[in-house]
């Protein structure tokens, strides 16, 4: 990692629409690509996906050397989990299933050094394998991992306040479909009653200071939408939506010329 690059926290702080993509696949050249295209950040799935740890380091180096942040979601709210994606570098990390502020407190310490956190100290790529010293890495550990809790329950939709109130939760980023799922409304994720508890998030991290996003289909007024709701990043699409959209929407094109052409 370039350890002169901005950090997250630094990107967020210029209140620009960040603009990010998801990746599943094991292939880093496209997380490569996709950087290069000009996405801000790349979240990096390792709960639905099938991605090893080395994988995941590549598409971290892939991103990071296109100007991207990567940002990793992790399988769990699980320290054990936590601690070796935060060795290698990445920029920050997604906790899914965050419901109460007990919860929200095990995930910020998993990232975080004694005494405040629990977080073992054995660095690799995060300290520039050894070019950072120990004791200037973790001066700034902390502010170089940013931590994001996701929403994705009406428990958590409840406990909101007392999440962001939590020192060291950066940001949240809301799950739609799971937060449809608790309100027994999958997939039907633009229901009232869903997109009420995603505004009443939003609307609680404006009131803590606290940057909020979602991930979402690429149409304008869905975009729109979010936007309105005040939004600080969305996340669009896995690689393999804009491989389906790109190759059908062309495949289309081309059986419709071909019967033009009698062909």
């Amino acid at each position: 990692m370039n350890n002169k690059s901005r950090t997250l926290r630094e990107r967020f702080e210029e209140k620009k629409l960040m603009i990010g993509t998801h990746i599943r696949s094991q292939d880093p050249c496209m997380t490569e690509l996709l950087a290069a295209l000009g996405y801000d950040m790349v979240w990096i799935e390792n709960e639905h996906s099938n991605l090893d740890r080395y994988q995941t380091t590549l598409h971290i180096i892939a991103a990071q050397a296109r100007g991207a942040a990567a940002i990793v979601r992790l399988p769990w709210n699980d320290p054990v989990l936590a601690k070796p994606i935060l060795e290698l570098g990445v920029d920050g990390v997604v906790f899914p299933m965050i419901n109460s502020e007990e919860e929200a407190r095990r995930a910020v310490a998993s990232c975080t050094y004694p005494p405040k956190g629990i977080r073992g100290m054995g660095p690799i790529r995060s300290n520039n394998y050894g070019l950072i010293s120990n004791e200037e890495y973790i001066r700034g550990a902390d502010d170089q991992i940013f931590k994001i809790m996701q929403i994705e329950h009406r428990d958590g939709v409840k406990n909101i306040d007392k999440i962001l109130e939590v020192e060291g939760v950066d940001g949240i980023v809301v799950g739609q479909f799971d937060l449809s799922a608790s309100l027994g409304l999958l997939p039907d994720v633009y229901h009232e009653e869903n997109l009420s508890c995603i505004r009443s998030v939003f609307n609680a991290c404006k009131r803590h200071g606290k940057i909020c996003g979602i991930s979402s289909e690429p149409r304008t007024e869905i975009v729109q939408m979010y936007l309105d709701m005040g939004v600080d990043f969305i996340f669009m699409c896995y690689e393999y939506d804009w491989v389906r959209m790109g190759a059908g929407n062309a495949l289309h094109t081309m059986r419709e010329l071909g019967k033009e052409n009698g062909r």
